[in-house]
């Protein structure tokens, strides 16, 4: 319920401020998990991505964000947990397995941080693809991000992970299909800048 509403008012905010124009979001399954993989430039990059798609996804947020009884009832509220981004946490990656798993969308931005550039991109959204065994949805954002100035999302064609099933996941493998998720987040980029 506070999902819903949420995303409604923040729909007619985003548009009306950032006058945000999306397209390709029929690129996006209608059912079964899914990671969303996108650019990620500044702090209101998950509502933007969230308020142009039909389905509802989940995220991770920094654990800073949950640390207050508020920040936490507000941030799980809107999908997101909790993640430990200086160390190994697997308790996020399981719940973030889980999502995938159980047929739910999950937003993953692959640098980890906010980052003008695509360079420094993590292996998670390849992780979380292959051992939930779900496509990857490539998105890229573009624009000033500055009031009443235009800021425009393209959702790409689904990354399928069909050629992995069954491997052994290895570095290599996970660094591969990073390369291949970004450079199409990079032409969605592209797409929403022409």
């Amino acid at each position: 319920m506070f999902y819903r509403f949420a995303k409604a008012v923040m729909w007619l905010l985003t548009r009306v401020l950032y006058r945000v124009k999306s397209s390709g979001a029929e690129n996006l399954p209608e059912s079964g998990g899914f990671v969303l993989c996108s650019n990620h430039i500044k702090a209101m990059d998950p509502i933007l991505l969230a308020t142009s798609i039909k389905r509802r996804v989940y995220f991770m947020g920094k654990k800073e964000l949950f640390e207050n009884k508020l920040g936490d009832m507000f941030f799980r509220g809107l999908g997101g947990f909790p993640v430990d981004r200086k160390a190994a946490d697997i308790r996020s990656y399981k719940k973030a397995v889980e999502i995938l798993s159980e047929g739910n969308g999950l937003l993953v931005f692959s640098q980890g941080t906010r980052s003008e550039g695509l360079s420094g991109a993590k292996n998670g959204a390849a992780m979380f693809a292959l051992k939930a065994g779900v496509p990857v949805v490539p998105a890229g954002i573009s624009g000033e991000y500055r009031f009443f100035r235009k800021t425009r999302i393209r959702f790409g064609a689904p990354l399928t992970l069909e050629k992995y099933a069954g491997m052994k996941i290895k570095t290599d493998t996970l660094n591969t299909i990073t390369e291949e998720i970004m450079g199409a987040v990079e032409e969605c980029c592209g797409e929403a800048d022409a």
